[in-house]
Parts: C-alpha cells; structure tokens; sequence
C-alpha cells in the first residue's frame, strides 16, 4: 500500500476583511467587461469572491442607471 499526504491549512487568529478601493473595485469590474473574460476567473485571480464582484458589477450598474435617469 502506498502512503499518501495531505495538506492541512490551521487557521489561527481572526481573518479580516481586505480594503478594497473604489479605483481597485472599478479595475476589477472593467476587467469583467473584457470579450472572453468570466467574473469567477477575474475575481480568482484578484483573490476575491466570485458572488462579491457580482455585486460590485450590480451596485455599479445600478448607480450609472440613476445617473442616466436624473439627467
């Protein structure tokens, strides 16, 4: 029989949300814009929730909505 390993992660302490400017959050959804480019792999590669630049991408769309209603 061979013997195999696995790895273990400990987690240790209290995790903490990283700040995210609004320049950064706009970089990561203009990149979602790009032809051929999925949310999940863009939000991988950034180390961010797929589900939270989903909302990025609503909030932001919603905001240029009202921005084009008000004018």
């Amino acid at each position: 029989m061979s013997e195999t390993f696995s790895k273990a992660e400990v987690i240790t302490g209290v995790a903490r949300r990283a700040s995210v400017t609004a320049e950064q959050k706009l970089l990561v959804v203009n990149e979602t814009l790009q032809t051929g480019m999925s949310i999940s792999y863009v939000a991988r590669r950034h180390g961010l929730s797929p589900s939270l630049v989903f909302r990025w991408r609503r909030l932001m769309s919603e905001e240029a909505l009202k921005a084009f209603k008000r004018n």
